[in-house]
């Protein structure tokens, strides 16, 4: 290649590029540099490692790594594309690498106002390594010489997300359950020491890379290898199958279904040196250049732009790029198979590992469900029950896990009568579902028969019901509330219990023992605290949620904001994990008389605060969370 002299001018200040990755990897394919711009927005650098300075075309380690098409990731081993003295080109952080680097300019609402391509020498300790592990300390410890520019890259890295999600890409991260959609629409799983918020920042960094090399290429008039995927049939929005992929990782199952539907809908992305746009990630052009040592597209395509920029003449014929596109295509249909075999291997390594040394918490869904199965034919071991305490507070537990629960050996009866009445605390409409499960799993035709009553003396709109459920001779006690639904939801709870040999069966024949029709009139009287807001609270300056969530916020449309309140308290909680803000605090306290109590829920987030009353606690945590996103929605409109 000729010469072209590689820029060295960008390096003042004590600038260094972060390379985010795996603690032993020994490919650096990348490194990135963040910073506010003076304006409002954002200016970020993504270096390149460039082999292709080193490997000739038709060279003999070029015709190794058109073989090879990628690096092989096996269970017990790796095998590079590349040669080890090829390697070598890798970005270092100690060593001096010349790199292919990607400018880019971002505005405050994600849009692109200016890229450059360009060769660029790193000079040695310009790079530093952050294994992704320590990027949460990192956003943590505001003396780190590198929280500045990290927490820069957070706020990027959520805001092109934001844009992403906007335009109708399926864009979805995970991270407590270990999943994401990759760029061609595909569900994938997120290795175990990645889960945090530096795979967002590298995944979105290398997106909005690869797209602005190929919209320069675009404008270069320059031919590539371009990224392209289409969709097979009509689908939904980003934002609507996102909803569905989130309303079904609860389920392995029906998340399976789900995944194999999506993979059919969208197919697979193919290269070629013609653009023909990108469906998942609704660009009109994409390309693959940020791993040229692990990946043959990506160093084809850095060796077309570095000379290009060098002012050679093309590298490759027309001819030539159909062909290389021809092998890529054909090669990664093909060895599709293996690479979801190694995939199902790794993960069942994994899931071993994890239960060997009782780390329950980083089994995803699939490999829980597949453990818990298991263990309930068993005694208990030391930490399942902290295990479930954990789901059930972070709402990832299902009925099914429930009904697995109830069917348990003998051994597990402290834990059930310790567990069950949190889960009906927590979840009460899980009931009939958990019953159901348990039914099933046990082989038994059981249908338990309901008995209703609405009390004589209450006005309509002071209803009271009394349910009980039964099984043959198997009689739950009353259960008594305002609607009917959560009166069965009770009295199914009751029934497990009875089913489960944890409470006696009672056949009371009066429903309404014990209940005094006098406290009509009282909790006449608190019925107008259903909704009532007593305080609210705005952030103080010192308080404010970060410019980029605040931005995100004010670009909700009307329709979008609609549907927050749909699920206010599911929504303002999943806003809060995928911008790694603090969650959302509940404070409920109860008073009155046991038959008629009333519940103020103080609800804070982000500095904001509101205080709601009501008679019926989960109904008061709904009101003080859209209490919530009320305030927010008017402070920031």
């Amino acid at each position: 290649m000729s010469e072209n002299p590689a820029r060295a001018d960008i390096w003042g200040g004590g600038r260094r590029a972060m390379m985010i990755d795996d603690v032993g990897s020994k490919d650096l394919d990348d490194a990135i540099w963040v910073a506010a711009a003076p304006g409002g927005g954002w200016t970020v650098t993504v270096h390149i490692a460039a082999p292709a300075l080193a490997i000739a075309k038709d060279s003999a380690m070029d015709h190794q790594a058109r073989g090879r098409i990628e690096s092989r990731y096996l269970p017990h081993k790796t095998i590079p594309m590349l040669g080890t003295d090829e390697r070598l080109s890798t970005l270092s952080a100690s060593a001096e690498r010349e790199a292919l680097s990607v400018n880019i300019a971002v505005d405050s609402a994600g849009r692109i106002s200016g890229r450059e391509v360009f060769r660029s020498v790193l000079p040695a300790g310009s790079c530093v390594r952050l294994p992704y592990a320590q990027v949460p300390e990192v956003l943590e410890d505001r003396d780190h010489a590198l929280h500045g520019q990290l927490t820069c890259a957070s706020e990027l890295a959520q805001t092109l997300l934001a844009g992403r999600r906007c335009a109708g890409a399926l864009a979805m991260y995970d991270l407590n359950r270990g999943f994401a959609v990759s760029e061609d629409g595909s569900i994938v799983t997120i290795p175990l020491k990645r889960r945090n918020i530096g795979y967002i920042i590298v995944a979105e960094m290398m997106i909005a890379a690869n797209a602005e090399i190929a919209q320069w290429c675009v404008e270069q008039d320059l031919p590539i290898l371009y990224r392209n995927h289409r969709a097979k049939m009509l689908t939904g929005t980003g934002e609507d199958l996102t909803a569905e992929i989130a309303a079904t990782l609860h389920d392995p199952g029906l998340f399976e279904q789900l995944r194999s539907r999506i993979n059919r809908t969208f197919g697979r992305a193919t290269y070629s040196r013609l653009p023909s746009g990108h469906h998942g990630l609704r660009l009109q052009t994409y390309t693959h250049a940020t791993s040229p040592l692990r990946r043959y597209a990506d160093l084809v395509t850095q060796r077309i732009v570095l000379g290009h920029l060098a002012g050679e003449p093309d590298v490759y014929t027309p001819a030539e790029l159909d062909q290389i596109a021809e092998e890529i295509n054909g090669f990664l249909e093909a060895d599709r198979p293996r690479r979801n075999a190694v995939r199902e291997e790794l993960e069942r390594r994994q899931t071993v590992s994890h239960v060997l040394e009782g780390e329950y918490d980083k089994l995803d869904q699939k490999q829980w469900r597949k453990m818990f199965d298991l263990i309930v034919k068993t005694a208990p071991v030391v930490g399942i029950e902290t295990e479930l305490n954990r789901r059930l507070a972070e709402k990832i537990l299902v009925a099914n896990d429930v009904a697995k629960l109830a069917s348990a050996v003998e051994a597990w009866k402290p834990i059930q009568s310790r567990f069950f009445p949190k889960v009906r605390e927590a979840s009460p409409e899980l009931g009939p579902s958990v019953i159901n499960g348990w039914a099933q799993l046990a082989g038994s035709a059981i249908r338990p028969e309901l008995e209703e009553h609405k009390h004589p003396d209450r006005p309509d709109n002071e209803a009271l019901f009394a349910v009980r459920a039964r099984s043959g001779e198997t009689i739950g006690r009353w259960q008594l509330a305002a609607s009917k639904k959560t009166a069965i939801a009770q009295a199914m709870w009751e029934l497990l219990d009875v089913l489960c040999g944890l409470k006696e069966s009672v056949d009371e024949l009066d429903p309404w023992h014990g209940y005094s029709t006098a406290s009509v009139s009282e909790e006449r009287s608190t019925k107008a605290a259903v909704t009532r807001q007593e305080r609210v609270r705005r952030p103080a300056p010192d308080e404010e949620l970060p410019d980029a969530v605040r931005g995100q916020l004010r670009a909700l449309t009307s329709a979008k904001r609609g549907r927050a309140f749909d699920n206010p308290v599911g929504w303002l909680a999943s806003f809060a994990e995928t911008n790694k803000l603090t969650p959302v605090s509940y404070l409920i306290e109860a008073e009155g008389p046991p038959h008629a109590p009333i519940f103020t829920c103080t609800a804070q987030f982000g500095g904001y605060e509101c205080t709601v009353t009501g008679p019926v606690k989960n109904h008061s945590r709904v009101a003080a969370a859209a209490a919530l996103l009320r305030e927010v929605f008017e402070d920031l409109s």
